[in-house]
């Protein structure tokens, strides 16, 4: 679902899969803590499909975000904005693992949504 023709790609129903278990991996994977938010790199992906899952960010999670260009050509990163860290910390916490939290710039704390 996620390549043709050895190349990754964004495919349209990628909404359905987008639990807060697949945000929580993917950020433990590719993001990381900018200043007051949370870079995700999406240098496989073309401007198009990064602006789709800013997109499905907004959509299945609330959450304000903007692309990036990350300073290479056609390489982006999407920004969570700072408004939206309480949220994610909240739709994440459960999933994440403590080593991973200094990604959402909760450094050497256990994060509890209660």
């Amino acid at each position: 679902m996620f390549y043709k023709d050895g190349k990754k790609r964004i495919h349209s129903n990628l909404g359905n899969f987008l639990t807060h278990l697949a945000l929580a991996i993917w950020i433990s994977d590719n993001g990381c803590w900018v200043k007051s938010g949370v870079n995700i790199f999406c240098n496989a992906f073309t401007l198009k499909e990064v602006k789709l899952l800013i997109k499905l960010l907004s959509n299945n999670f609330g959450l304000s975000c903007n692309v990036q260009n990350i300073g290479i050509l056609n390489k982006y990163s999407i920004y969570i904005q700072s408004k939206s860290i309480p949220k994610l910390r909240k739709i994440t916490s459960l999933f994440i693992h403590n080593t991973m939290l200094y990604k959402l710039g909760l450094y050497g704390k256990i994060y509890s949504s209660k």
